[in-house]
């Protein structure tokens, strides 16, 4: 997926990049404040947007990712009653926390997203598969294998179908599984 970090503590934008990057997905950002953000918002699959309470510029992109039906989350280091009464039902996680919760949040909100829309192909799935695997392995060669034996995994076992869990869900979940492994086996 393609996130959106929208926050202005340098240190912690920076952090939460590098961990994003480290799961697989792809960090647009991270800047500082909407200004910047703004003119991306089109391009992102979700967002993570840091907030202050004196400050409303996460509330006017969290504006614009709603209207394209875009998961997002606030992330906030004070009291979080000051959100609008419109973002009400959104998420508001506190900060210093790890980029993996707030990453399984929105992947899960970017699926339930996908599955309402248009049925995606076997070959958009695999395509966004080999994609991520690029992105974390570097390589196209090691990438193509990876989503190989994720493939091979789901011929031989296919639970989505008893679980009705969704097919690109499941082949997702097993893509991060085989990720595990070899980041263990690499490093």
């Amino acid at each position: 997926m393609r996130i959106l970090v929208v926050e202005g503590d340098r240190l912690l934008a920076r952090r939460m990049a590098r961990e994003i990057l480290d799961m697989g997905d792809e960090v647009i950002g991270p800047f500082a404040g909407a200004d910047e953000a703004m003119p991306c918002t089109g391009q992102v699959d979700a967002a993570i947007l840091g907030m202050k309470p004196e400050e409303a510029h996460s509330f006017r992109i969290a504006d614009s990712l709603r209207e394209r039906g875009i998961p997002f989350l606030f992330l906030t280091g004070h009291d979080p009653h000051p959100v609008p009464s419109r973002f009400r039902n959104e998420k508001v996680y506190s900060k210093p926390g790890p980029a993996w919760i707030l990453l399984q949040d929105l992947r899960h909100r970017h699926a339930i997203r996908l599955s309402r829309s248009a049925s995606v192909t076997i070959e958009e799935v695999v395509r966004e598969m080999l994609a991520k695997a690029q992105r974390v392995m570097r390589e196209r060669a090691p990438a193509e294998r990876l989503v190989e034996a994720v493939l091979k995994t789901a011929i031989e076992a296919p639970r989505h179908a008893e679980t009705g869990e969704e097919m690109r869900c499941w082949l997702f979940r097993l893509l991060e599984e085989e990720l595990k492994l070899r980041r263990r086996h690499f490093h």
